[in-house]
């Protein structure tokens, strides 16, 4: 019984390093799409311009700025 507990511990201990990787996720960057120019932003007309500038993502965003409202559609892509 106590080698089945030490091949327990043995493998918790060579796997928790995989859980504790800092940076295992890529970073998101965002940038204003260039190609999309609508006054009103839809999501799948977005996402379409934003693969046509070569970006993976596309999102839109609501900007605020003193009492005024815009959606603007986003490109995203790893860093």
């Amino acid at each position: 019984m106590g080698t089945l507990n030490v091949t327990i511990l043995l493998c918790f201990l060579l796997l928790m390093p995989l859980h504790l990787v800092p940076g295992s996720e890529a970073k998101t960057c965002k940038e204003l799409s260039g190609a999309y120019t609508a006054s009103r932003c839809d999501q799948a007309e977005c996402v379409v311009a934003c693969r046509k500038e070569g970006l993976t993502q596309g999102d839109c965003e609501v900007i605020v700025k003193t009492k005024k409202f815009m959606v603007l559609c986003f490109c995203k892509r790893e860093c």
